[in-house]
């Protein structure tokens, strides 16, 4: 088992630093966070005057979240952006970036799910890396290198950000953030070394408002994070896979406790396995934050499902990870015993006796009640999937596909 076991504090709230790095110093999350006090003495402490808050259409429309947040903070909000789209559009996030070069504002507020956490993030660095005049999709594209779908070398952010995430799609952890072009429907990267978040609040009651169905194809986006990690046999050290073991129990756990506490009426249960969730999100990031261990295939094409066919993020995860183990299972016996290993872990964790990993995964989204073939999503034309396989080869994620055809042999067998 792993050693971050202490971060676990039942209903407690606690400061932690977002990761164990030196370029993490400064930069921390509240876990079980009050977001309303937690918010209002992140802005004192820092002596910020003039905040730009960016929230969720839907929760500002359905619940009072957003309604208590701006009366809290008053007179030091001096813009507000209600909904950024599904993965992140340019557009959004140039809209960010003008309207804190415009208000002159020294603190950036995120709330909503992993969409407005990388537009946040990324509209910060263009603003540090892109002249007022220029803040336009053209130069933003220009910075990436279209090899790689990535961009290195920005600026740091100078505005400070919150981000209360209300998913569980754990983008707020990274400093690299992804963005779709609106021209191309590519979905792209940004990051600089020091472009995380200055602070995150992980509120469980808020993120009891998110809907059911968002809250849990996120939570498969994290457990894809982990299970792509534990999977990578040629870069994913012992070390890591152990931390992953933990993040995966706890995930599957919290994703149990929150479908059957909803279901059975129980909140105290449901807010357990949010907060759990919560928690296991991070932590299935750190294989890929700490160790370097890239994500594979169900990523990669995830990323192209959610830009090309607007597939809602997380719902990627659920249509493609099965399918990426099936096709990675057949091409070695190290890959095997390494599938076999993660699904001892899933079966002991859910007290199930499934015969692979695939099979479990596919059972878990049912079970979740979420769809699991492209056809669930309405994707069927052959031209798009070939697009789909294309934009791939390009993904910075991906790792375990050398080509079209083998992509195409995937996204085949995801069909339904």
């Amino acid at each position: 088992m792993s050693n971050y076991n202490y971060y676990s504090t039942g209903h407690n709230k606690r400061t932690i630093q977002q990761l164990p790095v030196l370029a993490r110093k400064g930069h921390n999350a509240i876990l079980n966070s009050k977001y309303l006090e937690d918010t209002v003495i992140a802005i004192g402490e820092w002596s910020c005057r003039r905040v730009v808050l960016v929230h969720s259409r839907a929760l500002d429309e359905n619940t009072d979240v957003v309604e208590k947040l701006k009366e809290k903070m008053g007179s030091f909000i001096v813009g507000t952006k209600s909904g950024v789209g599904a993965h992140s559009p340019y557009e959004d996030i140039l809209e960010i970036a003008k309207q804190l070069n415009e208000t002159e504002a020294d603190c950036l507020v995120s709330i909503g799910s992993s969409s407005y956490s990388d537009a946040c993030k990324i509209a910060r660095l263009m603003q540090a890396n892109l002249e007022p005049q220029v803040l336009t999709v053209e130069a933003m594209e220009a910075l990436i290198d279209q090899e790689t779908g990535h961009v290195a070398n920005l600026k740091d952010p100078k505005v400070k950000l919150i981000l209360l995430p209300t998913s569980l799609s754990a983008s707020e952890w990274n400093n690299v953030s992804s963005a779709t072009n609106p021209h191309t429907h590519k979905k792209q990267h940004f990051g600089s070394e020091h472009a995380a978040p200055d602070l995150i609040l992980l509120d469980p009651e808020v993120a009891s408002t998110s809907p059911r169905k968002l809250w849990a194809s996120s939570g498969m986006r994290a457990v894809d994070h982990c299970v792509e990690t534990m999977v990578n046999v040629e870069k994913c050290p012992q070390d890591a896979f152990n931390h992953m073991e933990e993040a995966l129990e706890i995930l599957l756990k919290g994703l149990k406790d929150y479908k059957d506490g909803e279901s059975e009426g129980d909140r105290a249960e449901l807010l357990e396995g949010i907060s759990h969730c919560q928690l296991g999100s991070r932590n299935a990031m750190m294989g890929y934050l700490l160790w370097h261990v890239p994500m594979g295939a169900s990523h990669a094409i995830g990323h192209q499902l959610g830009s090309i066919c607007g597939v809602m993020h997380g719902v990627t995860s659920c249509i493609m990870l099965a399918p990426v183990l099936r096709y990675t299972y057949s091409k070695s016996e190290k890959q095997r015993e390494v599938q076999q290993k993660v699904l001892d872990i899933w079966n002991k964790t859910m007290h199930w006796e499934e015969k692979s990993l695939a099979d479990a995964v596919e059972r878990f989204v049912k079970y979740l009640e979420l769809p699991s073939t492209l056809k669930d999503v309405g994707v069927e034309r052959q031209d798009v999937i070939e697009k789909v396989a294309e934009s791939t080869l390009t993904d910075v994620l991906k790792d375990n596909v050398d080509s079209k055809e083998a992509v195409l042999e995937i996204l085949d067998s995801a069909r339904g």
